[in-house]
């Protein structure tokens, strides 16, 4: 089963494929494309949500045997933000994408996957290995989540 783990956030877009074949488990993109940055001139909200549209799309053409979708999304907060909205508005647009492809798709916040802010990037690590650059919180959360739906949604 391949899942595609999603951290999306305002600048950039973290992804990680797994290849999961019962305990094997294959981080595909660790050394290649993890990392999108939303392109300097993108700059309105609209802009954006297309501009990660068109990304996962990319993804998905490239990935067709991807089973399951996985999405860390934020954490619930009090306060409501200009940052929290795009930040929802960005998981939505995974959430179109998964459904204009047919792909199921999860939302998952840290208790959901076991881990927590202050030790995912050593959880992730610890089960698929770091990504040889741009080692993060926000890929490590994509990793986490698509680890912990590795048996299925």
């Amino acid at each position: 089963m391949k899942v595609l783990g999603i951290r999306t956030a305002p600048k950039q877009l973290r992804f990680a494929l797994l290849e999961i074949d019962g305990d094997n488990i294959d981080f595909i993109n660790k050394s290649t494309e993890n990392l999108i940055k939303v392109p300097a001139g993108v700059k309105e909200v609209e802009d954006i949500l297309h501009w990660q549209k068109s990304e996962i799309d990319r993804i998905l053409r490239q990935n067709p045997d991807i089973n399951l979708i996985a999405v860390k999304t934020s954490e619930y907060a009090r306060s409501d933000t200009k940052s929290t909205r795009l930040a929802s508005y960005l998981d939505a647009a995974v959430l179109l994408a998964s459904k204009d492809a047919n792909i199921p798709v999860c939302t998952r916040i840290y208790s959901q996957i076991g881990a927590k802010r202050a030790n995912v990037k050593e959880h992730a690590e610890s089960k698929v290995g770091a990504t040889d650059k741009y080692w993060n919180e926000q890929i490590a959360d994509a990793i986490i989540v698509a680890w912990a739906l590795r048996g299925g949604a």
